[in-house]
């Protein structure tokens, strides 16, 4: 008896340890990129620490380490300005809405209010923080970007908002410097010189890295412009629309490439790591965006839900928890979107015109999450490199970021909307490579504020949209009796005619024939027969 009870713990343990092996298979396969980057950050630690370890850290052997991750980071690079340009220009064409201009309004000022808010707690949070400032780094020593004021940096954003090239934007940007020129007067007497003065001077010019700002102003103008032409524009925005998804196909080409360039970049910071301070500056930063994150889900997006609707804000968690979870297991806004609308429609039983609408759109706009890490990414850069950003400069991070965040509703494209960011405002991109350690975990966790963000979109302007939506149905209804009378009006003229010209058939027939009185008689034998 008691070899039998052992015998059957022992196959229900082994079947119990099979399914556990299934299951982690199965996991592993399913998320094969994440354990890709997860392993290339392993491996290039590992090739760092054995190359530093026998002493082979000199400048020559850490360029050829890197030169696989620069290759990497050119390729991003590339993309940029195509992705930026058609993502922008889908967005703003695609806007158009024939049910309801009350409904697009609204959709447009939540996704604008949210995005604003997301921005604003970001770069408050990095500024206070300042993950990437050592401690043993006095305020004196920061440098700054260049030595100008705030009005110079504004107006070359002014500038740079109205190119006069848009193919030199693509790769220039406008840019004021102050040249310091030294005045001397020389006295021809006594022959010496009497004063020696410095005097600073303006001067703008065109300097290297795209004109990110111009692209975008443009882009949006196109979009507006294309969205009013109607059907004489709808040949360019295809165009547009098959380059998009042309530069998403080539992004996703050089995600299998990813690891790859990861494992040396890694290889390459490790090498150039000479203490910890670096590792200690990337925790700051994951608990800086984890800290806005936070602050928009807990905080700001159920008390906007609140405030307008008057309802729980925890009825619409419960109701689209299956997406949620969804977003944090894939990390993608786009992939989830099938699943996101089944949950609003099934378990929120929102009304199928405001998700059709409000979803797809907030999925390619909405991005609260991806605003917050873009904003804070850039800063963090430019803390780590040393840089002080002045207003002008938090200004333009905060736009370009705002924007740049629309096209990141596919996986792991953090790395190029930093890249859109940083060539804004002209931070180096160098140490940007730093971010793929942890952009892994933060990218799953922007998804899911993105997403929710997009739920409670929709939830609240369904609730108060109910006035707009029972009008629409009254106005259906009756364009529809409307088209059933005129249908069968139209059919009932259709009889008519056709009687009256079978009548009228039958009077030319008669009015032809000729009376029987006046025919001969052969005549009147023929007619008869």
């Amino acid at each position: 008896m008691k070899m039998e009870i052992n015998t059957d713990e022992e196959i229900h343990a082994t079947s119990s340890w099979s399914d556990f092996t299934k299951k982690t298979w199965n996991c592993l396969v399913k998320n094969t990129f994440l354990v890709k980057i997860q392993g290339a950050v392993l491996l290039g630690v590992a090739l760092g620490w054995t190359l530093k370890s026998y002493g082979l850290v000199d400048s020559d052997i850490q360029l050829y380490v890197g030169f696989p991750g620069v290759v990497l980071m050119r390729m991003l690079k590339v993309l940029t300005v195509p992705l930026i340009v058609t993502s922008v220009i889908m967005g703003v064409s695609g806007l158009s809405v024939k049910s309801s201009r009350k409904i697009a309004l609204r959709t447009a000022a939540y996704i604008l209010c949210t995005t604003i808010i997301a921005v604003i707690i970001g770069i408050t949070l990095v500024v206070m923080i300042k993950p990437g400032v050592a401690h043993a780094v006095n305020q004196e020593e920061i440098g700054t970007i260049e030595e100008d004021t705030t009005i110079d940096t504004l107006m070359d954003l002014v500038r740079n908002m109205v190119p006069h090239n848009l193919i030199q934007a693509c790769f220039e940007h406008f840019k004021t410097d102050r040249t310091e020129i030294k005045i001397e007067d020389y006295d021809y007497i006594n022959g010496s010189v009497m004063t020696n003065e410095t005097h600073n001077r303006k001067q703008g010019h065109y300097v290297s890295g795209a004109n990110t700002m111009g692209l975008i102003v443009w882009s949006f103008v196109f979009g507006l412009v294309l969205n009013k032409m109607g059907g004489k524009g709808e040949i360019l925005v295809e165009v547009f629309a098959v380059i998009n998804e042309t530069t998403k196909t080539l992004v996703k080409v050089i995600m299998s490439y990813l690891p790859v360039g990861v494992m040396f970049m890694i290889a390459s910071n490790v090498l150039d790591i000479d203490e910890w301070e670096t590792i200690f500056k990337l925790g700051k930063f994951v608990f800086t965006v984890m800290t806005g994150l936070l602050i928009q889900a807990v905080i700001v997006l159920p008390l906007i839900y609140f405030l307008f609707t008057r309802c729980s804000p925890m009825a619409v968690i419960r109701g689209v928890s299956p997406a949620l979870m969804t977003a944090l297991a894939i990390s993608s806004s786009s992939a989830t979107q099938p699943i996101t609308l089944r949950c609003c429609e099934e378990r929120l039983k929102i009304d199928q015109r405001i998700t059709r609408f409000i979803l797809p759109i907030g999925t390619s706009l909405n991005m609260n999450g991806s605003a917050i890490y873009e904003v804070v990414a850039a800063v963090f850069i430019a803390q780590l490199n040393g840089m002080h950003l002045n207003f002008a400069h938090l200004l333009t991070i905060a736009v370009t970021a705002a924007v740049a965040s629309t096209g990141a509703a596919l996986p792991a494209t953090g790395a190029v909307t930093t890249l859109i960011v940083l060539a804004a405002v002209g931070i180096p991109a160098k140490e940007a490579s730093t971010l793929v350690v942890v952009e892994w975990l933060i990218d799953r966790c922007n998804t899911v504020i993105n997403v929710m963000g997009n739920c409670y979109g929709a939830s609240l302007i369904y609730r108060v949209s109910t006035q707009e939506l029972e009008l629409m149905t009254r106005r259906d209804a009756a364009n529809l009796e409307n088209v059933q009378v005129n249908v069968s009006s139209q059919a009932s003229d259709n009889d008519i005619f056709h009687s009256d010209v079978s009548e009228n058939e039958d009077i030319e027939l008669q009015i032809l024939r000729t009376p029987s009185e006046c025919l001969s008689a052969q005549d009147r034998e023929e007619e008869n027969v």
